[in-house]
């Protein structure tokens, strides 16, 4: 929980309009591009309905960000439950880890396919190099 002066100091604080001016149709935008619009028909509309000159790339750009935003909202700092469940998961990827460098290595030697001499063009190997 936050400290209620804390609280206090963000509540206080007014919230700032928003930067972009699709910002305002960002619904509208949302459910356009859903429909199947490309950039370029949805400027259009957005200029000839709504009265909002915009560019095509200026609405791309608009999407992406957003699109940046919502993954990034989708990470939060764990909860203490959480915590706990990632010990457990600790200990089994130890000791998936401690069973694999248990496993016997190969000592069987590979055949050899190709012959490479510095000075010379890669050649196959010869059934006496295998």
């Amino acid at each position: 929980m936050m400290d209620s002066r804390l609280q206090q100091i963000a509540d206080s604080q007014p919230n700032k309009p928003p930067r972009s001016k699709l910002e305002f149709h960002r619904e509208f935008i949302r459910k356009m591009r859903r429909k199947g619009l490309t950039y370029r028909e949805l400027a259009r509309v957005l200029r000839d309905q709504l009265g909002v000159p915009v560019a095509p790339s200026t609405i791309h750009s608009f999407i992406k960000v957003r699109a940046k935003h919502r993954k990034l909202t989708q990470f939060e700092l764990p909860s203490p439950e959480s915590e706990e469940t990632a010990a457990s998961v600790a200990d089994s990827v130890s000791g998936r880890i401690t069973a694999f460098k248990g496993k016997p290595v190969s000592t069987e030697k590979k055949k050899r396919r190709f012959s490479f001499q510095e000075s010379e063009p890669l050649k196959l190997a010869s059934g006496s190099e295998r």
